[in-house]
């Protein structure tokens, strides 16, 4: 009888210990709460998507008498949003600018340097562009812009 209650007591003690490490059983069922679509990742240029972009957001950022112009591209066809950055001079320098996008829903992001991305803005280029997020409703996406030592964001779209 003894035997008996302390392999009870020790089956109590581990489903207690579960309990509290893992919460309930919903742990294991959970969906992550980042979202995984065909399009995200995936270069502008894949699909066509970029020959139906428009800008839907646009900012200018200033720095030394020079421009950036950081926009929020959006695929009419593909619904999806990418950022691109356009400098008004060459870069001076490696790296010098790049740009994100990120989605509302679950902040995923991709820079100009992510794969899909045409690489950050080195010496002598203008522009760059990022991988593309899926962006149709109720997701919104936005540009983010990084040029030395200044930078700026567009609204969400």
């Amino acid at each position: 009888m003894r035997a008996l209650k302390r392999i009870l007591s020790c089956i109590s003690i581990t489903f207690l210990a579960f309990f509290v490490l893992f919460g309930t059983s919903s742990f294991f069922t959970s969906k992550a709460s980042a979202e995984t679509h065909t399009y995200d990742g995936k270069s502008p240029y894949y699909n066509s998507c970029a020959a139906s972009g428009v800008t839907k957001k646009s900012v200018t950022i200033y720095r030394d008498g020079a421009s950036a112009k950081l926009e929020l591209k959006f695929s009419t066809v593909c619904k999806t949003a990418w950022a691109k950055i356009t400098l008004s001079r060459p870069a001076k320098t490696d790296g010098e600018a790049t740009a994100l996008v990120v989605r509302n829903t679950d902040n995923k992001q991709y820079s100009c340097a992510s794969p899909g991305g045409n690489g950050e803005i080195n010496k002598g280029q203008t522009s760059c562009y990022t991988p593309m997020v899926y962006d149709l409703d109720p997701r919104k996406a936005k540009a983010v812009g990084y040029w030395p030592y200044t930078a700026g964001e567009t609204d969400w779209y």
